[in-house]
């Protein structure tokens, strides 16, 4: 499983993040603010392949956050950025 960094770092209404999956799997994304108080949290199933996952941050307040992407329990990546 690999995840490419969030397209673009200052995410706006609708930004995406590039997936390469070996196998169909389980993601959780968890955005977390300044505070590390979970903002929003994403589950979906990847299937096997290249994806382009749209991620809806429309409804974040202006700031930093991390996103923490999980596959099951196993943490795979932190990507950092700021909604505009």
């Amino acid at each position: 499983m690999y995840i490419q960094n969030l397209q673009s770092s200052s995410a706006d209404e609708k930004s995406y993040l590039n997936i390469i999956a070996d196998q169909m799997a389980k993601l959780t994304f968890k955005v977390v603010d300044v505070r590390g108080m979970i903002a929003k949290k994403l589950t979906t199933e990847v299937p096997e392949g290249n994806h382009q996952l749209d991620l809806q941050l429309g409804e974040l307040a202006t700031g930093n956050y991390i996103i923490n992407a999980f596959m099951g329990d196993t943490f795979i990546k932190s990507i950092r950025f700021q909604k505009q």
